[in-house]
């Protein structure tokens, strides 16, 4: 018996190194954007990266240095990210580190629950094979755990109401499994690990994967149930902008079938009354910029954005001020640009229509600094602030600064911060991208 419980042993530390690295690919893979397009390359990588993994681990049980795990794990995820992703590399140092001691660190902090939970020293435990078993199987459960509070937190920059819900669920259901296997464990305490032990460790392990997939739809469904409203938002930006273009082209099209007309008249004025010409000649001129004027940049998107808002702005007596340099922003996704510009603007707007008229004003910078690309609106709003959990700031009633939430989740899937500073009457919210 003896010799079995040393073989599911040594089974679930190859699995649960096998798991640590798969983790460590989901976790790149969630966070940056992949480098290749055929999968081959990512499932070979993890093989290759997999076996060495375990080579590793035998070889530090056989030298009794356990931290060369710990070295070889931190090396490993940096390598990957630099092949394999997509990625500030300053910023995801970072990240990739504090990730992988997280989930080594969780290693640690099982064998000392389970001593404290069965009252033994740390000691006594490593030293027993089935409490070993105990706390290995416990780890695997850990290990999603930790997996799936980073990406929330670092991919959607809070962890929303859902997302707490989940990890409580799995919370719960992992202390449950390692309750039921503990339990077992002391009935069986005499007969050693018998062909049961084993069936409820796989089952408890393929009940895991499915809670893995079904937490994984759930986040699937609510991301794209997301990048629709973008996209909807996107093209509703994009239909009112060919609106207003046909409209112009309309009245181009009429401007210039009476062109003729127009410039005998002028004509005929300038011979009688120069005064009356000079006057009926602004008023062309002033027409003719009414039909070619407009926000124009690089980016079509955010030219269509641009436009749309200030023609919104100014409709609402809003005084708009803008110094924009012309910068592609290659690297920003169509959904993005939307995600952050169109929600600034609604922002900004919304806020002033709270403001007496003589008083609102938005003013816009956008342009490049050093490395980054910075971006400052600041507008006219009431003084009245809801401070959200996760430091959101909204300026609405009853409202859960969605908008904000939005727009610091795109900025901080590029690398950048944004910041938000206000007084007494004005709002003023700065973001900083570094340029990839």
């Amino acid at each position: 018996m003896m010799m079995m419980t040393d073989t599911i042993l040594f089974v679930l530390q190859l699995l649960i190194v096998a798991i640590m690295n798969l983790f460590i690919f989901l976790f790149l893979e969630r966070m940056y954007s992949p480098k290749y397009e055929n999968k081959f390359v990512y499932v070979a990588a993890y093989f290759l990266t997999t076996a060495l993994f375990i080579f590793v681990d035998i070889l530090s049980e056989f030298i009794g240095f356990k931290l060369l795990n710990f070295v070889y794990a931190f090396l490993c995820i940096h390598i990957l990210n630099h092949l394999l992703f997509k990625s500030n590399y300053k910023q995801t140092f970072i990240y990739n580190s504090v990730f992988v001691l997280a989930l080594l660190v969780s290693n640690i902090l099982t064998i000392a629950a389970l001593s404290v939970f069965k009252d033994e020293t740390f000691i006594n435990i490593v030293q027993n094979p089935n409490d070993m078993i105990v706390s290995n199987v416990m780890y695997l459960f850990i290990m999603f755990f930790v997996w799936f509070i980073f990406v929330s937190v670092l991919s959607g920059g809070k962890v929303s109401v859902i997302k707490i819900k989940q990890i409580v669920l799995l919370g719960s259901f992992t202390i449950f499994e390692t309750f039921v296997v503990d339990s077992y464990n002391k009935e069986v305490a005499d007969q050693g690990f018998n062909i049961k032990t084993i069936i409820i460790i796989v089952g408890f392990l393929l009940l895991n994967v499915f809670l893995v997939h079904f937490i994984e739809q759930i986040i699937k469904s609510s991301r794209q149930k997301y990048e629709y409203g973008l996209v909807k938002n996107q093209n509703k930006i994009q239909l009112d902008n060919y609106i207003e273009i046909s409209k112009k082209y309309e009245e181009s099209r009429k401007m210039i079938h009476d062109i003729k007309k127009h410039l005998a008249t002028l004509n005929a004025l300038q011979n009688n009354d120069d005064k009356r010409a000079k006057e009926y000649g602004s008023l062309i001129e002033k027409k003719v910029d009414s039909l070619f004027m407009g926000f124009q940049c690089s980016n079509n998107i955010l030219s269509i954005i641009m436009e749309q808002k200030i023609t919104a702005a100014e409709s609402e007596m809003i005084k708009v001020n803008t110094r924009v340099e012309d910068i592609l922003f290659e690297f920003v996704d169509d959904l993005d640009m939307t995600a952050i510009f169109a929600n600034l603007w609604d922002n900004a707007i919304e806020a002033n229509l709270k403001v007496e008229i003589s008083k609102r004003f938005i003013n816009v910078i956008i342009g490049k600094v050093n490395d980054f690309i910075a971006i400052s609106f600041e507008n006219s709003f009431n003084g009245v602030v809801k401070e959200k959990i996760g430091g959101l700031i909204s300026t609405k009633e009853n409202h859960e600064g969605v908008g904000v939430s939005i727009i610091k989740a795109s900025v901080e899937k590029y690398g950048g911060t944004l910041s938000i500073a206000y007084d007494e009457n004005i709002f003023k919210v700065d973001i900083l991208i570094p340029i990839q």
